[in-house]
């Protein structure tokens, strides 16, 4: 099991929100009735040990580049979303400079 990993780390970037499908729903007649399943995505990076790490958030997390930020996940590899490398998937982010504090359940 990945081992909980806490950051204290500057934003490099703009979080880039987005709106993706998780999974469908639905009965395929002569036409198909159904429903997507959605879910909004923050992306963005920070300098973490004079490297850049790109951080994943299930949610809306509006962060701008310079913010403080201490967040708190897990390390995994960035395969699954199209990154080479490790990235953190975050479940609570504090933005130190709003005083906002963004965390999944």
């Amino acid at each position: 099991m990945s081992e909980e990993n806490i950051i204290e780390a500057h934003a490099v970037t703009d979080a880039n929100i987005t709106y993706r499908q998780r999974y469908f729903w639905g009965i395929p007649i002569f036409i198909v009735i159904g429903w997507i399943k959605t879910k909004y995505v923050s992306i963005f990076s920070v300098e973490h040990e004079g490297h850049r790490l790109v951080v994943l958030y299930d949610g809306i997390c509006p962060v701008a580049r310079d913010d403080r930020l201490h967040i708190t996940g897990i390390m995994d590899h960035g395969g699954n979303a199209g990154i080479c490398g490790m990235v953190m998937v975050a479940y609570r982010i504090e933005n130190m400079d709003t005083g906002d504090v963004y965390e999944k359940n």
